[in-house]
């Protein structure tokens, strides 16, 4: 099954059953990369997470959306955090849930999450970290047209304590 249609949304408490199901059906691909995946992830989590990403919005600190298909199915999750200090980057993130996963879903959200960021004239470079050993991620950073800049030691924690970060940056057009 190929996935033609992918689109940002913000998130809504209607996801919470999604999400939920998205999470524990792909723990094997999301907790070597995301601390907060874990067994028996429940609904409860989602419901907290999906009212932070209300607050970090209203706060205008973050958007955090829902990747979805032309269905309207939870295909992932993908935001910006707003850089917070002078000389900072606006960052972004993604995760794919595992059936959906080189589709070229997590490429075509980032460029959605790309316009978006560069729509704010206050930011003129966004960021990727991803775990050196990501490889995924490392792929579509790169296939987004994000520059590696360098790796730094600790900008990632995971469950087994920090790691090599590679930095990536894509400067405003």
């Amino acid at each position: 099954m190929s996935i033609s249609v992918v689109t940002l949304r913000p998130f809504t408490l209607q996801d919470v059953e999604a999400f939920t199901r998205a999470v524990n059906d792909s723990l094997e691909s999301l907790q070597p990369w995301m601390v907060w995946a874990h067994a028996d992830y429940q609904a409860n989590e989602a419901a907290s997470w999906i009212n932070f990403t209300d607050l970090q919005r209203s706060n205008a600190e973050a958007e955090e959306f829902a990747i979805v298909d032309g269905n309207d199915r939870l295909l992932g999750g993908a935001g910006l955090r707003f850089a917070r200090q002078p000389g900072e980057c606006s960052a972004l993130g993604y995760w794919v849930r595992s059936d959906a996963q080189r589709q070229g879903v997590a490429t075509r959200a980032v460029a959605q999450l790309v316009d978006f960021g560069f729509t704010h004239p206050d930011i003129n470079r966004l960021e990727i970290l991803a775990a050196a050993d990501n490889r995924a991620s490392r792929r579509v950073a790169l296939r987004s047209g994000f520059e590696f800049i360098d790796y730094r030691y600790g900008l990632i924690v995971l469950e087994s304590g920090p790691v090599n970060t590679a930095i990536y940056h894509l400067n405003r057009p």
